[in-house]
C-alpha cells in the first residue's frame, strides 16, 4: 500500500492548548518507536495519538499531513544515520584503524532499546516500494560510502584497492547490524577488530 495523504485531513494547524502538548521531536519519535515494531505502511496518525495520550489536533500544529510526517522521519532518520554516525566517529583523534574499528563496532555496542537495526530493516524494506525510502537510502548509502573511503585514505590506500575495501568495511557495518547471531558483545567487538585488521592490512604490491 502506497503512503499518500489523506484528502480528509484538515491543512490549517490548529492553535491553543493542542498545539502545545507535543513537539514535532515528540511526534518523530514515537514514529520511530512505531516503525521499528511495524512498518511504515502502518503510521496511523489516530493511532501514534492515542499511543501518546493526546488528540490529533497537537499533530497537525507541526505537520500538514501523515505524508508530512513520513517526510520529516526520513529526513531524522538521514541524519542519524550519516551525519551524526561521522561525527561521532570524527570526535576523538585517533589513528585510521583505531577510527575504521570504532566505526565497525557501533553496531554492538549500540544498546537495543535505541532500536537502530530495526529502523534500518524497515526503511530499506519500504524502499523496495517506495521511491521517497529508496531515494534516502541510495543518499545515506554514498554518504556512508563517501566516509569509508575516507578512512581508507587515512589507512593509505586509494585508487581501486580503496575503493574496494571501502565496500567490504560498509557492508561488514550493515551485517552486523542487522544479522541477528546469538553472539556475545564481546565476541562481536572481537570480530570487529579482526576485520579492521583485515581491512588495513598494506595493499599487496
Amino acid at each position: 500500500m502506497s503512503i499518500t495523504s489523506d484528502r480528509n485531513e484538515p491543512s490549517i494547524r490548529p492553535r491553543g492548548a493542542a498545539a502545545s502538548r507535543l513537539t514535532e521531536r515528540e511526534w518523530i519519535d514515537a514514529a520511530f518507536r512505531h516503525i521499528a515494531k511495524a512498518n511504515f505502511d502502518d503510521i496511523r496518525v489516530e493511532e501514534l495519538a492515542r499511543e501518546m495520550g493526546v488528540t490529533k489536533g497537537s499533530f497537525y500544529w507541526h505537520f500538514r499531513n501523515r505524508q508530512h510526517l513520513v517526510e520529516r522521519v526520513l529526513e531524522h532518520w538521514m541524519d542519524r544515520a550519516t551525519i551524526q554516525v561521522t561525527r561521532w566517529a570524527r570526535s576523538e583523534e585517533e589513528g585510521g584503524l583505531e577510527r575504521l574499528e570504532r566505526l565497525l563496532s557501533l553496531p554492538a555496542n549500540t544498546p537495543p532499546d535505541k532500536r537502530g537495526a530495526e529502523i534500518e530493516l524497515a526503511v530499506r524494506s519500504w524502499a523496495r516500494r517506495e521511491k521517497l525510502a529508496a531515494d534516502t537510502v541510495r543518499k545515506v548509502d554514498e554518504v556512508r560510502a563517501d566516509f569509508f573511503r575516507e578512512l581508507m585514505a587515512d589507512l593509505g590506500l586509494d585508487g581501486e584497492e580503496a575503493a574496494k575495501r571501502a565496500a567490504i568495511a560498509q557492508s561488514f557495518m550493515l551485517g552486523e547490524a542487522l544479522l541477528q547471531t546469538g553472539r556475545t558483545k564481546a565476541e562481536r567487538l572481537a570480530t570487529v577488530r579482526a576485520c579492521a585488521e583485515m581491512i588495513a592490512a598494506p595493499a599487496r604490491p
